[in-house]
């Protein structure tokens, strides 16, 4: 006694589309969080420091060259303030640092290729039949949001420290849904300042 499997073309169809689904949940996941950087002077000591103000000529000059709406730059600079401020840093007229900070937007392309494979057998005499389901490739557009937070030296002017933060947009509907992206984007930038230095 022998067995067949047959496999109606559909099954291929619809295999192709839950893999395709998949990849494309897995890769927005992966984009829902900030992925963060950093940069520094390693021998300068941060840990004496411990008042900061704005960096007003420079960030002036970074609203202006990038376009900085000022209902977006009033939630970043707010963001700014208040994190820092529960890192231990007092808002001074005679600061250690001098904050300011980028924002820009970039076009984005995601190219993801899928390739799956089943293979499955029974009867007898070691008989095995394979079938193999091919998805393809899809691509993905989408806006790269990009947040810099840069640490000056009040005294001399050194730029001290830089964390960059980059995160996929998505269309929000809401002034509240901004303002939280906001948030978690100053958030995830600034868990990195001070740094740690050996």
């Amino acid at each position: 006694m022998d067995t067949h499997f047959f496999i109606r073309p559909k099954l291929f169809a619809s295999c192709r589309e839950v893999f395709v689904l998949i990849a494309l949940c897995t890769f927005l996941n992966a984009c829902s969080t900030v992925q963060v950087s950093q940069d520094y002077v390693t021998d300068y000591s941060f840990s004496p420091a411990s008042t900061f103000n704005w960096n007003e000529s420079l960030q002036h000059d970074n609203d202006e060259r990038y376009q900085h709406d000022d209902l977006q730059a009033n939630r970043f600079k707010r963001a700014i303030e208040e994190n820092l401020a529960r890192r231990g840093f007092t808002l001074d007229t005679q600061p250690d640092l001098l904050v300011s900070y980028i924002y820009t937007v970039s076009t984005k392309l995601q190219t993801d290729n899928i390739h799956s494979h089943f293979g499955f057998g029974y009867g007898y005499y070691n008989r095995y039949n394979r079938f193999g389901v091919d998805t393809g490739s899809f691509i993905h557009q989408y806006d790269q949001g990009k947040l810099e937070i840069l640490m000056h030296s009040a005294k001399t002017g050194e730029l001290l420290w830089k964390g960059t933060g980059t995160r996929e947009i998505s269309t929000h509907k809401t002034p509240e849904e901004i303002t939280r992206r906001v948030n978690e984007m100053v958030e995830a930038v600034l868990a990195q300042f001070p740094p740690a230095i050996q």
